[in-house]
C-alpha cells in the first residue's frame, strides 16, 4: 500500500518541500510539496532525481577495495583503518597539507555529518579545506568583504518584499538563491519585475 510522506530536499540551501510516495519500501514518486510555505510546490531537477540516486544499481552501499582489475567488498573497520594508514603515510611523506578535504552542501544539512566533519578536520590537521562554498560562496564572500569589510557580513535579502535586487558574486538561478534560502529563484526575480522593481 503506497504512503506519501512530507520531507525536505537537502541537496541545496533552499531545502524545498517534498512529497515522497513510498511503495514496497521504495521511492515511487517525488513531487514538490504545494503546501510548503517557501517552495510552494517547486522542485528542481536535483530534487526530482533523488529516487534515481537512491535506487541506482551502481550506488555503493559498502566499502570496496580494488583488487587487480575488480572490486571487492570489505568491512567498515578494515576500510577506515586502511584510509587512516594511507592518510598518515601521505602526510608523513608530504606534510600535513599534502591532504585536502572536501565536503558538499548536503553535509551542512546533516547533523551526523557535521558532528563527524569537524573532528575529522582537526585530526587531519590540513589547511586545505574545500566545500561547495569554494565554488558557490567565495565570490559572495569576496563581494561582502569588499563592500562591508567582513566576508561573512552577507545580508540576506527579503526577496518577497524587495524592489531592487542587485546580485554581486553569485548566480541565484544556479544556486537557488543560496543564502536567500529560496526555491524557484526565477519566479522570485520575475515577481520583483512584476511589482515594478528592478533586477
Amino acid at each position: 500500500m503506497p504512503s506519501t510522506h512530507k520531507s525536505l530536499c537537502f541537496l541545496c540551501d533552499a531545502s524545498c518541500g517534498l512529497e515522497v510516495t513510498i511503495d514496497g519500501g521504495r521511492i515511487a514518486r517525488i513531487e514538490g510539496d504545494k503546501d510548503d510555505p517557501v517552495s510552494r510546490g517547486y522542485i528542481c531537477p536535483k530534487g526530482a532525481a533523488i529516487a534515481d540516486i537512491q535506487h541506482d544499481p551502481d550506488r555503493i552501499l559498502h566499502p570496496i577495495r580494488r583488487v587487480g582489475d575488480r572490486w571487492e567488498e570489505i568491512g567498515w573497520d578494515e576500510a577506515l583503518d586502511w584510509a587512516a594508514e594511507r592518510l598518515h603515510a601521505i602526510q608523513a611523506r608530504g606534510g600535513r597539507d599534502a591532504v585536502a578535504v572536501y565536503f558538499g552542501t548536503p553535509t551542512v544539512h546533516s547533523y551526523a555529518a557535521i558532528l563527524s566533519v569537524v573532528p575529522f578536520l582537526n585530526a587531519v590537521g590540513t589547511r586545505n579545506f574545500y566545500s561547495s562554498n569554494s565554488v558557490d560562496g567565495l565570490p559572495r564572500n569576496f563581494a561582502s568583504h569588499q563592500m562591508y569589510g567582513n566576508q561573512f557580513a552577507t545580508p540576506v535579502p527579503d526577496i518577497d518584499r524587495t524592489h531592487y535586487f542587485l546580485c554581486l558574486g553569485g548566480n541565484p538561478l544556479v544556486s537557488q538563491g543560496s543564502l536567500m534560502a529560496t526555491s524557484d529563484a526565477r519566479r522570485h526575480l520575475r515577481a520583483i519585475r512584476e511589482r515594478g522593481g528592478r533586477v
